[in-house]
């Protein structure tokens, strides 16, 4: 059977992962269905922490692309990005000048988030048919301050810094007006979508950094492909619980929602980079949720963590449903069909 475009099926993964040796003792959180990094101990004061995310469509500002999906990655684990490696590789009949703005413009993001580029690949080759990028992002993370997705404990509030879907929204205005516009959406929801890659962009590092201040905080996840329904159920695969959700409390982002309503789309199935859950003592959550208002961050309680004989479930209208498993993400099932 042929998977389609995206992420691989939960199920599938979980399945894939079974199957890798655990052999490594320094290796503290590996390969698994939900953890956004893999740590290891080095020895020393510090962890090292280590993730890697490619970006596979053409995107401008590409280096601060790549840091951000993969510092993400780094944030919710409360780890601090220090060095990048980056592959790139690019179609056959590229310029030496693409290849090198390519590079200039990845060196330019690392200098500005003070990142060392210090290695990586660059190739053309027939196997793409436009530029990939792919980054190994590593840092570090004291001993006592790693945070991790399976540390949701029964009895914490969820919480949602940030509105949803900022990347999805972006992609779409951006990269699809036309059909935006024929689907009847407005030209001021087209511009607003397309300058959310900018403002307030996709990085969550400043409301993981405002979370960790204002409290104790059990396990963050960052919602990326699948949106906000796939992020639940991977943050509850990964730390065995069950999660209780007031759909209706999620921050939407107005446009998100009209584009959506316009293509027949799923907001909260929707490529959600940007937005961060979190699971963290219930309360400590109305000063979790101040401490990043005082950001200048949106943000919500949207539900609780319970046992896992409860279930992954959420309220719809008032009426109380089964969270959707989403197969593939929103935005590749629109671009397949387009």
């Amino acid at each position: 059977m042929s998977l389609p475009t995206g992420k691989l099926p939960l199920q599938l993964l979980r399945e894939a992962l079974d199957r890798v040796p655990r052999r490594d003792p320094t290796v503290l959180v590996g390969a698994a269905p939900g953890e956004d990094a893999a740590v290891i101990d080095v020895g020393g004061p510090e962890l090292l922490v280590a993730a890697a995310d490619p970006i596979t469509f053409a995107a401008a500002d590409i280096g601060t692309y790549l840091l951000a999906v993969n510092g993400n990655d780094l944030a919710v684990m409360g780890a601090e990005p220090r060095w990048l490696l980056a592959t790139v590789l690019a179609p056959a009949g590229t310029t030496a000048t693409r290849i090198q703005a390519l590079l200039d413009d990845v060196a330019g993001a690392c200098a500005a988030a003070n990142v060392a580029l210090v290695g990586g690949h660059t190739e053309i080759t027939d196997s793409v048919t436009s530029p990939v990028v792919a980054g190994t992002l590593l840092g570090t993370v004291a001993h006592d301050s790693l945070i991790r997705t399976a540390g949701a404990r029964p009895g914490d509030a969820l919480l949602l810094a940030g509105e949803i879907a900022v990347e999805g929204t972006a992609i779409l205005a951006g990269d699809h007006a036309d059909t935006l516009r024929r689907a009847g959406v407005s030209e001021a929801d087209i511009q607003i979508g397309a300058a959310r890659l900018q403002s307030p962009g996709i990085s969550v590092r400043p409301a993981a950094e405002a979370l960790r201040t204002a409290a104790e905080v059990h396990a963050m996840h960052d919602p990326t492909e699948g949106g906000l329904a796939a992020a639940l159920h991977e943050l509850a695969e990964a730390a065995e619980v069950g999660v209780v959700v007031d759909r209706d409390a999620v921050p939407v982002l107005p446009e998100c929602r009209r584009i959506c309503r316009a293509l027949g789309l799923d907001p909260y199935a929707l490529l959600a980079s940007g937005a961060l859950l979190a699971s963290l003592p219930a309360a400590r959550a109305p000063a979790a949720v101040a401490a990043l208002q005082r950001a200048g961050l949106a943000a919500a309680v949207i539900g609780d963590v319970t046992a896992a004989s409860e279930g992954r479930r959420w309220t719809v209208d008032g009426k109380d449903v089964p969270i959707p498993t989403v197969e593939r993400d929103e935005l590749a099932r629109f671009l397949e069909s387009a």
